[in-house]
């Protein structure tokens, strides 16, 4: 039989792929945590992890596990909750959302939900920890909302909810007045600054650009839009970024948003999920209120 103990401690080294860390979050000495695994793994008949030096890895019957505890240790949770008489919708939640979007639509987001699920544990990150579809085929992460073109991952399900518009970003006054849109001519001789492949979009622009034999000065990446736009600001250039992340500066006057003469950009928000475990009625109940909110938006 498997301790539920031994399951949380297992969930807690797959999560960060570290003893170490697992020991910090469950407040114990790392050897309680190798104590621990290596019980579960005599009670599995088989290894669970893999170490080499500093590295922790899954065993293939350690993935296979991973599924099973998580639901198991969720059960476990909403039985107590039961036998409590509490809700026993209130469980724990991880979404993956950039600062970005975040910042301008999570509030509306946690409006819709917490109507429907006012005490689910949400849990939001910025970034992966080991890769978008790792955690979420591992369960470290529920759903994610990214900005991408569709890509094939196994076994994960991806469903677009929009397009939400791209724009050209230059500071004010950078270029001739009366200007209504931004073509390959305008970027000779111009630095881009665009975040890594800004997605579809780069290779639109960069195709027009080549047609037109047009070169710009250069190209600089970066992977942080808060520091694209300060770049453009200070007029170290221009970049390509979603309307929405730049509102405020827009209407601050500290930014211009012209539109592509080629026709319009955009780029689609998706919704990811592990195609491997059903949503949990949290889950379904959030995806719902996005759909509900990006429906809107894209109207």
């Amino acid at each position: 039989m498997l301790d539920i103990h031994l399951l949380k401690t297992f969930l807690a080294v797959a999560a960060g792929l570290s003893f170490r860390k697992a020991a910090a979050e469950l407040n114990c000495a790392p050897s309680t945590v190798t104590g621990q695994i290596k019980a579960l793994e005599e009670a599995a008949g088989a290894p669970l992890f893999v170490r080499s030096g500093r590295r922790v890895e899954l065993t293939d019957h350690g993935r296979r596990l991973l599924g099973h505890a998580r639901r198991i240790v969720d059960l476990e949770g909403e039985a107590r909750r039961m036998l409590a008489g509490g809700d026993t919708t209130d469980l724990e939640l991880s979404v993956r959302i950039s600062e970005s979007l975040g910042s301008r639509f999570l509030p509306g987001l946690l409006a819709g939900f917490r109507e429907r699920f006012p005490r689910t544990r949400l849990s939001f990150a910025t970034h992966s920890r080991h890769g978008l579809t790792r955690d979420l085929c591992y369960g470290i992460t529920d759903l994610a909302l990214i900005l991408s073109e569709p890509f094939a991952a196994s076994g994960v399900h991806m469903r677009m909810l929009c397009r939400l518009p791209l724009s050209v970003v230059v500071p004010p006054g950078s270029f001739p007045a009366g200007l209504s849109e931004v073509g390959p001519q305008d970027l000779a001789g111009v630095q881009l600054i665009l975040t890594p492949k800004v997605w579809s979009a780069r290779g639109t622009i960069e195709q027009a650009l080549s047609e037109e034999g047009v070169e710009p000065l250069s190209v600089v990446e970066c992977g942080s839009m808060e520091i694209v736009k300060g770049c453009v600001m200070a007029g170290q250039g221009v970049a390509v970024l979603p309307d929405f992340t730049v509102e405020r500066e827009v209407a601050e006057g500290r930014l211009a948003r012209l539109p592509w003469a080629h026709g319009p950009l955009s780029v689609p928000l998706l919704l990811a999920r592990s195609a491997e475990r059903p949503l949990t009625a949290a889950a379904k109940a959030f995806a719902e209120a996005a759909t509900a909110l990006f429906g809107e938006v894209e109207g």
